[in-house]
């Protein structure tokens, strides 16, 4: 039946939400959050399951139960005692006040940006625009320094900073020109090729704002 086929096609985007989900909670609690997430919703597939009565299901709810132990029990062991940064092709600072002063007393362009892993249009613009290669070898040549400010576990200084900002959240793009008095900010979507033309154009007089 036709029902039958559109609920198997359903299942194919269920599906990947519910990676995204564990990927997301492993991002932010770790491997032993996203292990407990995952032992709570099989028990209460199995519970449901049961409450039904179909035993067969109810076997292969066990059987999937320890699968999911199996393949991210062994993750607990491995997991940093801090979140560490994903690989990036942009060399970047973490983001702090101080790392921002320091920065900007050394007399170069400052490129902030703001981001968490669980803000889509964030990842988007890291993609297309932020990391490149292309972006990288701009900013090396212009001599701008890169700080990146990780909001996902909404980091109270961070936070502070987007409050002072007058902005609700990420993602925030900052530009300090060295003789500018206040920072440009930048669109929520970034062009591709529109970091590059700051960084070519940072030493022009018309780009200082006071």
């Amino acid at each position: 039946p036709w029902m039958a086929n559109f609920r198997k096609l359903l299942a194919i985007p269920m599906g990947l939400t519910a990676l995204a989900l564990v990927w997301l909670v492993w991002r932010i609690g770790g491997a032993g959050f996203a292990l407990l997430a995952l032992a709570v919703a099989a028990l209460l597939c199995l519970a449901a399951v049961f409450a039904w009565g179909r035993r067969q299901k109810l076997q292969g709810g066990v059987v999937a139960l320890g699968a999911i132990l199996l393949a991210t029990g062994g993750l607990v062991n491995f997991e940093p005692q801090e979140r560490q940064l994903q690989a990036q092709v942009l060399n970047t600072v973490p983001f702090s006040k101080a790392a921002l002063e320091q920065a900007r007393a050394s007399g170069v362009p400052v490129f902030v940006y703001f981001t968490a892993d669980w803000c889509v249009s964030c990842k988007v613009n890291e993609r297309v625009a932020i990391e490149r290669a292309a972006t990288r070898d701009a900013f090396a040549q212009a001599g701008i320094v890169t700080l990146r400010g990780d909001w996902t576990l909404r980091e109270p200084e961070i936070t502070e900073f987007l409050n002072q900002r007058g902005v609700a959240g990420v993602p925030l793009y900052l530009w300090y020109s060295p003789r500018a008095a206040e920072p440009e900010q930048l669109p929520q979507l970034l062009a591709p090729d529109s970091l590059i033309r700051l960084a070519r154009d940072s030493d022009r007089p018309d780009r200082v704002r006071q």
